[in-house]
């Protein structure tokens, strides 16, 4: 996934601002972020209780195998989401004042 912003032409405080910003957003909606990481992890305990089920077809089997795949997706796009929004500009910063320019 490319970067949704390009940092490299933002001034120092341009990059702090966003830098604030991001920890801001995290901090103000930390309990909704962690109550998508919780219900994530419900629906799989329940998917790994349904393969504990005595006389599951195939089918099934293979079914609840690719909700998990889809469910393991979601959850590394959320937390990769959450880690861009938050690291990009801490990343871009720490460039931009290691640049000799």
């Amino acid at each position: 996934m490319e970067d949704l912003f390009d940092y490299s032409q933002w001034s120092g405080a341009e990059l702090a601002k966003a830098e604030n910003t991001a920890g801001q957003f995290l901090d103000e909606n930390q309990k909704a972020i962690s109550q998508v990481f919780f219900r994530q992890s419900v629906l799989l305990e329940r998917f790994a209780e349904f393969l504990n089920r005595d006389g599951l077809t195939l089918e099934q089997r293979l079914d609840c195998f690719a909700r998990i795949a889809e469910l393991a997706r979601s959850v590394e796009d959320c937390a990769k989401g959450f880690f861009d929004l938050g690291s990009q500009p801490v990343v871009a910063r720490l460039l931009a004042e290691a640049d000799p320019r």
